[in-house]
Parts: C-alpha cells; structure tokens; sequence
C-alpha cells in the first residue's frame, strides 16, 4: 500500500517537494485490478507528467526506487497492459515509410483532424500518442536522459521483459520488409548479383535475430553500390523510396536488436522513444506528410548526378582558364540572342507566336554552347548539388563542413570566371556588332528610345530588377532539374541502347548508330537543361503579360549585351545617372542569379541527403570565415605546389 502523501514526499527528499505531492497522486491510480480503460488513463497523466521536463522523470525513477509499493503498482500495471495492448505497430511501423501515396494519407489525416476518432485501447501506439502531442513534449530527451532511462528500465525488469516478445515481432516484421524491398526488381537489378539468395538484404528476412546485428553493414554496403549504379542503370520513384524504406529499416533495427542485447547502450532507449514519438505526431502532420514526400523527390533528384554534360566546378588553374575560354565563346553567342530577342520584340507579333520565336531563339542559342562546349554563366547543373550534400553527408563530425567550403570556394570561382569570360566577350562583341550595323544601315540597332529604357530597366532600384534576377535564378535552377530528370529519363528508359539496336541500322550501319546512341547519352543532360531554360525565358514573360505583370528575366549576359548596345545608340554621356544604375545593376543581377540557383540547389540537396538543422545554420558562418583568411580563393584557384625533382 501507497505511504501517506506526507511520508511519500518525505521519501523522494526535500528538494522534490513541489511537484512530488503530484506524484503520490499519479502513483495512486496505477490499481492492478482496475480496468483496462482506468490502467491506460493512469499510465497516460504519468507519462503526460514525466513530459514536463527531466526533472519529473528523475522524480519518477527515484519514487519507484525508494517505494516498493509504487514500484509494484507501477509494475503490475505495466504488466497488465502488455497482455491487452498490441506494441507491433508502435515498434515496427510508426516513423518508417509506408507504401500509401500523397493522396490517401492527406484523406486519413483530414478525416482525424475534423472527425472523432474511436479509442484504439488494444493499440499501444494510441496511448503513447495520447502521451506526446506536441514536438516539445520530446525536448527532455538527450543523452542527459540516459542514465535516468536505463535506471527506469533497470527498476522494472519484469515489465520491460513483457515487450520483449513485441520487440521481436518488430524485429521480424521489418526484417521481411527490407527483404522484400531488397529482392524487388526495383533494387535486384541493380545489385552486384541477381541471384536472390546471395543477397544480403535477402538474408536479413530468414536470419535468426542473433545473427541480424552482423548483417546490417553488409547490407549497408549493398545499398551503397545500388547507388553506384544508378550511375548507369538510372533512378525512378520507387527506387528511391525503396533506397529511404531499406535505410530507416536498418536503423530502426539497430535500435530494436540493442534493446534485446545483454548489454544494451545507453542511447538505446532514448533513441525509440524518440523515432517512434516523432513518427506518431508526423502521423498527425500535414506538413510532415508534405516534407517527406518532398524529401523522397528531392532524394530522386539529385540520387544520380548524372556522368555527362558540362562541367560548372573546376579544381585546377588549367581548368579555371579552360572554363574562362569556353565563357569567352559563349559570350560571342550571347550579341546575335540578345539582337534577335529585340527585333521579334520589335515585330509585335500575337504573344503566342512571340513567345514561339522567342523561345526557339534561347533553345538555338543554347544549343549551339552546347554542340560546342561553350559556357553560359551561373547555369547550375543538378550534379553540384549532389555533391554538395555529399560533401556533408559523407564526413561527419567537427570538420565536416571543411570540404564543402572548398567546394563552395570552387564553384564560385568557376562561375566567377565564366561570368567575367561571358562579360568580356559581349562587350567587345555587342560593340563591335552595333558599329558595324550603323556603319550598313547609318543608325545604330537601337533607337534612342529604346536605349534609354533599356538602361533605366536595369536600375536596381527604381525598377523590378532585383526580383526579375531573383526569377531568372530560379528558372537556371529549374533548368538544371530538368536538365537531370530527362538525363536520367534518358538512361532509365536505355534509349541509347534501343538507338544502338534499332532497324535502321541496317541502312544506316550499326557503327553509325552507335555513334548515335553515345551522342544522345552524352548530350542529353545539356539538351534538356538548354530546352527548358529556352521555353522558360521565352514563354514566362506572357504568361506574365497574360496577368498584367512583368516576368521578362534578367540575365546577366543578356543585360550587359542590352546595356552595351544602348551606350553604343546615344553614348554614356546621354544616358548619364542611368548607364551609371545600370552598372550597379549588373552587379545586383550577377549577384541574384548566381546567389538564387546555387541555395535553391543546395537546400535541396541538404533535404535530400537529411543533413542535420545544426550542420545548416553552421554553413554561412564557416563561408564567412573562410572568405575573411582567404578571400581569393572564391574568385581565383590557389597557386598548385611545384612538382618534386626527379629522384
């Protein structure tokens, strides 16, 4: 029997005196002979105490040390809703993927929301989530919690030996799963070997539980050479999903076969009670239900980097000037795009059949850089997200940030020299084409008028300048999905394969369908992202005039083209304070394309990959810092050591 609340406040100490009289009252209701529906009630207003904050967890563990009659209330209870309640689904299903999509999840968490739910009693998933509601009913948890979690478990063997058949059904039911994800053709087709009994993932499903702890790193490494191959073999939607199920599969098995270990560690615990916590109250989210399935998207865009197409990141000196070059190129391709934006401008022409010219104008365009392995400045590829969250993912720990730096240092750098290659170059072009266009026609190409708006366009504050950039790095950035997808598109679907094989072969020879296929293979990444970007720039601005607003982009190359020419029509002395705003414009648009497309690309790689919050928000200070002992190294490669002497 219970000892008075004075001798039970008494017992716990002096310094518990607040919140303990609480507690003799939580202790009294845990009756063995109560009902079923009185147990889990008891069992809820205890764990909504113990939420409260670690503290009233310490309170708990020292009452059930201290009174052996709270311990065996505590006990028996505990005991009594093992017998009654099913801990399977709490265990091996809540927080791990399920196969249901968008749409009948989105139903199921409307219908809890507006309709009532029916107790689920039978169900120990439904206590706890009775237990935690809110994300802050789980910030007591941390390794500070250990200790005080093994003393609970430790206080009560016979009732924690109860879940032990529960943790072995869990054990069993996610074994099989990741055994029949693993053995699908989704994964076995990209496996080192089709034979499904060699597989490893297949082993997990008929092991023995003392066998599992030593296949969960071999299956690791399985998994990470189906990543390796989608490489080659391409990646769909329920590779990816089958990949993120495996992976959470694993883990959760780590945590369910050490709490079935001897000597479990003490991290354990905490660790279930978070994942399944967590797993109950994004149940209940909306805008869970919508970040995990923008994670798996995410996961799909970037899983395969892709192995062609053009390369944005240089390492060495000969590279950087190897980018410059090509930028220098693609510049001279910028003068006739931008020519021939202003005259199907000048045409007035219906605004389905200008965006027609328009769009096949940019597509031409950027094409023509890709067949010759020019450079359009700030256009960033798919490939460098992957490698950014890569950079993070694979090196945890206090250096983890380091590589990525560098990598961000070389990326700016490479954009850097191909915004200034393309700058150049259409400068010295753009001048030269506006001379040689007055000198056949006797006026410059463009009019006074139009000269002048054009400069006044670009003032960074008295137009929409800096939110027209920020709009044309989203659509580079939209580019560059795209630009993966049909690559991968390309490759899932072995289009080149049924070029290389195709009929006409036979009139055409297989040499040089081969020589297609490669081609096609090779190029596909640069044909999608030049298309796509091509029909955004040409179509968007009338979709915009479609509402009464402007959405014609602002590109650095193409602005600085249309500044030139408007110097080259009435000279700066005309324009005045207007080229001298254009100017700064320029600045602020390099700045808003780059800037835009490069944190649309690595947010979503950071999503994807799950890199943790504190690893982000370390980001822009670890930049800063390396910008500050090194600023160079973002806009120029660092001097390469000389080579050692021979011997």
């Amino acid at each position: 029997m219970l000892p008075p609340t004075d001798a039970f406040v008494a017992t716990l100490g002096a310094g518990h005196l607040r919140a303990a009289p609480q507690l003799a009252e939580l202790f009294a209701r845990f009756d063995p002979d109560a009902p079923h529906d009185a147990q889990l009630a008891a069992v809820e207003k205890l764990g909504r105490f113990i939420v409260q904050g670690l503290g009233r967890l310490e309170l708990v563990v020292v009452a059930l040390e201290r009174i052996p009659a709270a311990r065996e209330r505590f006990t028996a209870v505990l005991l009594a809703i093992a017998r009654q309640t099913r801990a399977i689904r709490l265990l091996g299903e809540v927080g791990l993927p399920n196969e249901r999509g968008l749409w009948a999840e989105t139903t199921d968490r409307l219908a809890r929301r507006f309709l009532p739910e029916a107790p689920r009693s039978h169900e120990l998933a439904w206590l706890v989530g009775r237990i935690v509601r809110r994300r802050s009913d789980l910030a007591w948890l941390g390794p500070a919690s250990d200790p005080l979690l093994e003393r609970l478990a430790a206080v009560v063997p016979e009732a924690w030996q109860a879940f032990r058949p529960s943790l072995l059904d869990a054990i069993a039911l996610i074994a099989t799963r990741i055994a029949a994800l693993g053995t699908g053709e989704a994964l076995r087709s990209r496996a080192e070997t089709a034979e499904v009994r060699a597989s490893v993932l297949y082993a997990i499903g008929v092991a023995p539980v003392e066998e599992l702890p030593s296949l969960i790193d071999p299956a690791r490494r399985q998994l990470d050479h189906i990543r390796h191959a989608l490489e080659h073999a391409g990646v769909s939607i329920d590779v990816v999903y089958s990949l993120d199920a495996i992976e959470r599969g694993l883990a959760r098995l780590e945590v369910l076969l050490a709490l079935i270990a001897e000597e479990r560690p003490e991290y354990a615990i905490r660790s279930l009670i978070a994942t399944t916590g967590n797993g109950l109250l994004g149940l209940r989210s909306f805008t869970q239900l919508v970040a995990d399935n923008t994670r798996l998207l995410a996961r799909k865009v970037i899983e395969r980097t892709g192995r062609s197409g053009e390369h944005y990141v240089t390492s060495s000196r000969r590279e950087y000037w190897t980018m410059f070059r090509s930028a220098v190129g693609g510049g001279a391709v910028i003068v006739p795009l931008t020519a021939g934006k202003f005259l199907i401008k000048w045409g007035h022409f219906v605004p389905f059949v200008d965006a027609v010219l328009a769009s096949a104008a940019y597509c031409g365009a950027f094409l023509v850089m890709q067949l010759l392995h020019l450079t359009l400045a700030t256009k960033q590829p798919s490939m460098t997200a992957a490698a950014l969250a890569g950079s993070i993912h694979a090196r945890p720990g206090p250096h983890q940030l380091d590589e990525l730096v560098l990598l961000i240092a070389r990326i700016a750098r490479s954009q850097f020299a191909a915004i200034v290659g393309n700058i150049l170059t259409v400068v010295a072009v753009a001048l030269l084409f506006d001379l040689s266009y007055a000198a056949i026609t006797g006026t410059p190409f463009l009019s006074p008028t139009d000269a002048v708006a054009t400069a006044e366009s670009l003032d960074p504050l008295g137009s929409w300048t800096i939110v027209l950039a920020a709009l044309t790095g989203v659509q580079l950035w939209i580019s560059s999905l795209f630009a993966g997808w049909f690559e991968n598109w390309i490759v899932y679907r072995r289009i080149p394969a049924a070029i290389e094989h195709h009929r006409l072969g036979r009139r055409f020879g297989a040499a040089r369908m081969a020589r297609m296929a490669r081609f096609i293979e090779h190029q596909a990444a640069g044909f999608g992202g030049s298309i796509s970007l091509g029909m955004l720039f040409g179509f968007l601005p009338q979709l915009g005039h479609f509402f009464g607003i402007s959405l014609d982009g602002r590109h650095i190359t193409i602005t600085t083209t249309s500044l030139v020419l408007a110097v080259g029509s009435v000279g700066i002395d005309t324009l005045g304070s207007a080229f001298a705003w254009g100017c700064v414009g320029l600045v602020v648009i390099a700045l808003c394309n780059f800037g835009v497309s490069f944190a649309l690309a690595l947010v979503v790689a950071l999503r994807a990959r799950e890199v943790p919050v504190d690893a982000r928000r370390r980001i822009p200070s670890a930049l800063l810092r390396h910008f500050l002992r090194r600023p160079l190294d973002f806009f120029v490669p660092p001097r390469e050591p000389a080579s050692p002497p021979p011997g």
